[in-house]
C-alpha cells in the first residue's frame, strides 16, 4: 500500500508542480567527451555510461550494476539536487570478468540524484533498477547520446501518468525541443519547445497538464544547443516503469515481451512522414509465428500494437519494418471483463480495486522496455537480484538455423557457466540463483542473438534490454 500511496502523491505533486527541476551541481568533476553515434552497445575502455531515473529516498531505492569483462576502475558520481553543491562521487573497482551491484542509498540519501558512471576498461556495461514495496523499475544506461532521441509507449488516459526526464550531465546548458505525437497525429505544444536544462542537472516535465486523456504518445526529443539523455517514466495504480530513448532502426527484437501475467503491447512509431509497414513476428519457446501481426502506419502518429493473443507466454517479438520505426514494448495488467474501461485486449486503462471488484485479483506490475536494434554473438548483462523476487536472463535466437549460447556468471564467487542450445526461431529463459550474488552475466553465442532480462515479484515487473558487446 506504501507504493500505491506513493504514487497518489507523486501524481498530486505532478498536476501541481508541472516542471521539476533540478537546480546545477557544482562544476568537478569532469565527464569526460560526448560520443554522439547511434550505437547503444557495451564500450570499450574508458566508457562514461548516464542513468537518468536514480533515486534513493524514504521509499524508493535504486541500485547501479556495473559489469565488466575485464578488470576496471570505476567512478560513480550522483547529482545533488540542492544548487551549488558538489556532486556525491563513490569510487570502487571490479575484478573481472565480474560485475557489482550498488545501492544508491547506501551511498547517499536524498531522493532524486541521476548518476554518470566511469568505467577505466571495457567491455563494460551499466544498468539501474529502482524498487520499493509497490513497484520495479529498471533501465540500460546510455553510453552514447545522439542529438535526436525517440521514446514511444506514454499515455495520459484516465489513470496514467507520464512523464519524461531530461538529464544533462555535461556542463555547458542545453536547448531542448520536445515534440509530442498522439492519435491526433501531431501534438504540438508550446511549452514543451526550448526547454533550458542547465548543465549538470535534469528537469522532469509532467506529460499531463499538457497532453490529457491522450491513450498513445510517443516522442522526439531534440537539442538545439547542447545534449541531454532522456528517460520516459509510465505509471498507474498498478506500478511504475521506465525505459530510455533510443534512435530509430528498421529492425527490433524483444527476447522478452511479458512474464505471462501482464498484456503486452508495442508502441511504435514512425521517423518519417511516409506510411510505413510494421510486420511483427512473436517467438516463443517452441518456435516462430511467423507475420503475426501486419499494420500499416503513418508518419505522424503512433500505434499500438497488441500481441497477447497470439501465443501462451512467455514470448519474445521481432519487428521489421519498411523504413526506420521507433519502438519500445509496454505491458499492462488486463482488463478484467467488458465493464472497465475498455474491451479486453484494448489497452484503455487497468481495473480498479473496489467492493464491486473484490472478488478479483489484484496484480501488480507494469514493465517497459526499448528494444535491441540489432543482434550479436556477444552480450554484457548487468543486472540485479532481490531475495522476494525471481531473475531471469531471456536469450533470443532469430535467425532460421539452432545455436549454442554459453552465459558467464557475473559474481564474487565462482560460477559455472550454463551452455544452452537455443533452437531456430526460439526464445528461452535461464534463471538466476539469487543465492550466490550473480550481478550480471557475459554471454557468448554461436551465431547473433538477441538478450534481456526480467524481474518479478510481489513488487511487480520490470524488463531490461541487455548490452551488445565489442
Amino acid at each position: 500500500m506504501r507504493g500505491i500511496a506513493l504514487l497518489a502523491l507523486a501524481v498530486i505533486i505532478g498536476v501541481v508542480g508541472i516542471v521539476q527541476t533540478g537546480p546545477t551541481a557544482a562544476p568537478p568533476p569532469d565527464f569526460g567527451s560526448t560520443d554522439t553515434t547511434d550505437g547503444d552497445g557495451a564500450a570499450a575502455s574508458p566508457s562514461v555510461w548516464y542513468c537518468p531515473w536514480v533515486e534513493a529516498g524514504d521509499v524508493a531505492d535504486t541500485d547501479v550494476v556495473v559489469a565488466s569483462d575485464p578488470s576496471a576502475d570505476v567512478s560513480l558520481t550522483l547529482l545533488d539536487p540542492i544548487s551549488n553543491t558538489e556532486p556525491t562521487v563513490f569510487d570502487f573497482d571490479i575484478v573481472g570478468p565480474g560485475a557489482t551491484a550498488i545501492d544508491v542509498g547506501g551511498v547517499v540519501r536524498r531522493g532524486e540524484s541521476p548518476a554518470t558512471v566511469e568505467v577505466s576498461d571495457g567491455p563494460a556495461a551499466v544498468a539501474t533498477l529502482q524498487h520499493a514495496d509497490g513497484f520495479l523499475a529498471g533501465d540500460r544506461c546510455a553510453v552514447s547520446v545522439p542529438k535526436v532521441w525517440y521514446l514511444t509507449g506514454g499515455s495520459t488516459k484516465t489513470g496514467t501518468y507520464t512523464e519524461i526526464r531530461l538529464f544533462n550531465p555535461f556542463a555547458d546548458n542545453a536547448e531542448v525541443t520536445v515534440t509530442a505525437y498522439s492519435e491526433f497525429n501531431l501534438d504540438l505544444v508550446a511549452d514543451l519547445e526550448s526547454i533550458d536544462v542547465a548543465g549538470r542537472s535534469w528537469t522532469t516535465i509532467d506529460l499531463e497538464p499538457f497532453l490529457p486523456f491522450r491513450d498513445e504518445l510517443a516522442f522526439t526529443v531534440e537539442t538545439a544547443s547542447g545534449l541531454v539523455i532522456p528517460a520516459l517514466i509510465r505509471s498507474d495504480d498498478r506500478g511504475v516503469a521506465m525505459w530510455p530513448g533510443a534512435a530509430p532502426s528498421q529492425t527490433w527484437d524483444f527476447p522478452i515481451v511479458t512474464p505471462g501475467r501482464l498484456e503486452p503491447f508495442l508502441a511504435v512509431m514512425s521517423a518519417g512522414d511516409d506510411e510505413v509497414t510494421v510486420t511483427v513476428d512473436v517467438i516463443t519457446e517452441n518456435g516462430p509465428i511467423v507475420a503475426a501481426r501486419e499494420i500499416v502506419i503513418d508518419g505522424s502518429a503512433p500505434a499500438l500494437i497488441p500481441l497477447s493473443d497470439i501465443a501462451a507466454p512467455p514470448y519474445g517479438a521481432r519487428v521489421r519494418a519498411s523504413s526506420p520505426i521507433a519502438a519500445s514494448v509496454v505491458a499492462t495488467v488486463p482488463v478484467p471483463d467488458e465493464d472497465d474501461a475498455g474491451e479486453p485486449g484494448d489497452g484503455q486503462g487497468t481495473s480498479q480495486p473496489s467492493d464491486e471488484t473484490a472478488t478479483t485479483e489484484f496484480i501488480r506490475g507494469l514493465a517497459g522496455m526499448v528494444g535491441l536494434r540489432e543482434s550479436s554473438t556477444t552480450w554484457m548483462v548487468p543486472l540485479d537480484t532481490l531475495l522476494d523476487a525471481s531473475t531471469i536472463v531471456w536469450v533470443m535466437n532469430p535467425a532460421d538455423t539452432p545455436t549454442t549460447a554459453t552465459l558467464l556468471p557475473l559474481s564474487d564467487t565462482d560460477g559455472d557457466p550454463a551452455v544452452v542450445t537455443i533452437p531456430a526461431g526460439s526464445t528461452i529463459g535461464i534463471e538466476v540463483d539469487v543465492g550466490i550474488g550473480i550481478s550480471g552475466y557475459s554471454v557468448r553465442a554461436d551465431s547473433p542473438v538477441t538478450v534481456a532480462w526480467e524481474i518479478s515479484g510481489e513488487r511487480g515487473v520490470a524488463l531490461t534490454a541487455g548490452i551488445a558487446g565489442l
